[in-house]
């Protein structure tokens, strides 16, 4: 799962080198697949390129495949870390030498990859494997009306931490249902004069602000972008009262002014782990760290507001580029065997992620993963209101307008309404601008 930024700017120029890629190169449907650095020869064999996975793990991937599709080679490449990765890709297209499959971390990649014309839609292609997925992720594929890759199995989400002790000790018997009840629960836990607060608020400017804030705006029944894509639609009665939410936190001293983000991560686990605060909305991935730390801590949904409950996903997406025949036909092969939930189940077991399809939950190597993590249940449960992160060239920049603005708010500088006007006007030029 990807929770970092990209800057508009880095949108901007990829649009620029697309546009040219588009416009001549070799690499077409039915060419010779872009030489040594592209898909090879038309006989079946294939090359994907990953920015997750190791060579151990190719190594297993490729002959499992090659193992289900006899005739079919898959020819697995690491070319990147996830904020290398798309750079490389726009080159190869530009030269013709794409790989056939990509596998990314960065669904809104996609549509900037698709202005090459050479990302090949999966319209009709995978409609079982991908009716099967979560809502959620099915709903994040889509762009200006195709298909434009398959959800992978690793799912990261976000749900709420509470600490069992500080708990008891403040009389609280259940971790909140709401926002409402988190508001109350958050003063009767808070003591600043000993540095001690109910909850975290994230401060300073980083994405992670709008994927830890977006829920609390789904949650109250808005909306990020509106039906078609053109617009944000954040900015709301549903948006205000989602923010005011967090600034109230802040006004009512039950959460910290100072931000506990740390050595790049900008989710405030340092807080939760020294005990500073009682209850954070965090993923998976810091379960470890809250162990190490010795904190005796719980998980529950996300808090229900006027619409129900919901969470952010961070999901990684495989698509298909024009390369040659044979190879097209393998790749698309090649996606169906990852969206099988056999191979679903192993993939999230692998990585530690969640499922992307619930069927994904009843195979073996999935339930055994499950048996050792208590947690593991109730991350997987937020899956099913889960959203992903719009999938749209401009999500970076209107991402980036938000959380300047929420943190604006967060620091009484804007009303949470002014905070949002302005951020939709900087995320709506941002849409008209990269599409």
């Amino acid at each position: 799962m990807m929770i970092g930024k990209r800057v508009a700017a880095g949108a901007v120029a990829v649009g620029l080198a697309l546009a040219a890629a588009a416009c001549g190169g070799s690499g077409g449907s039915g060419g010779s697949g872009g030489g040594a650095s592209g898909s090879a020869a038309a006989d079946g064999t294939f090359t994907y390129w990953t920015s997750g996975w190791q060579p151990d793990q190719i190594a297993e991937i490729d002959a499992a495949f090659e193992k289900a599709n006899p005739g079919m080679h898959a020819k697995g490449q690491y070319i990147a870390s996830s904020d290398q990765y798309l750079p490389k890709v726009i080159a190869a297209l530009k030269n013709g030498t794409q790989p056939t499959v990509l596998l990314t971390q960065n669904p809104s990649d996609l549509p900037i990859i698709a202005q090459s014309g050479k990302l090949v839609p999966l319209d009709g292609k995978l409609t079982a494997e991908t009716d099967a997925l979560y809502p959620g992720i099915k709903e994040s594929l889509f762009h200006k009306g195709h298909q434009l890759g398959i959800a992978l199995a690793g799912v990261g989400d976000i749900v709420l931490f509470y600490n069992k002790k500080a708990f008891a000790d403040a009389g609280i018997k259940n971790p909140p249902e709401t926002w409402t009840e988190l508001a109350e629960d958050a003063k009767k836990l808070s003591d600043p004069a000993k540095n001690k607060y109910g909850f975290y608020v994230p401060l300073g400017e980083s994405e992670w602000i709008t994927f830890a804030w977006t829920p609390m705006l789904y949650a109250e029944g808005g909306s990020f972008l509106n039906a078609d894509g053109t617009a944000t639609a954040f900015d709301s009665a549903a948006g205000v009262k989602a923010l005011t939410t967090w600034t109230d936190l802040l006004k009512s001293k039950s959460a910290p002014t100072t931000s506990y983000a740390q050595a790049g991560s900008f989710d405030g686990a340092p807080a939760f782990a020294s005990g500073t605060v009682a209850m954070i909305v965090n993923g998976q991935w810091a379960v470890p760290t809250f162990q190490k730390a010795g904190v005796d801590f719980g998980v529950a949904a996300m808090p229900k507001g006027a619409a129900g409950t919901s969470t952010s996903m961070g999901i990684g997406v495989a698509a298909l580029l024009k390369t040659n025949d044979a190879a097209e036909k393998a790749g698309l092969a090649f996606l169906k065997f990852l969206s099988t939930p056999e191979r679903g189940a192993y993939l999230a077991a692998k990585n530690g992620g969640l499922p992307s399809d619930p069927r994904q939950l009843e195979q073996p190597a999935l339930k055994e993963h499950i048996a050792k993590d208590p947690t593991y249940t109730v991350f997987a449960e937020a899956e099913k209101t889960g959203k992903v992160r719009p999938i749209t060239p401009a999500y970076n920049a209107i991402s980036q307008a938000l959380w300047i603005q929420i943190n604006a708010a967060l620091k009484g500088q804007k009303s949470p309404a002014d905070a949002l006007a302005k951020a939709a006007q900087d995320g709506d030029a941002a849409l008209k601008k990269l599409g």
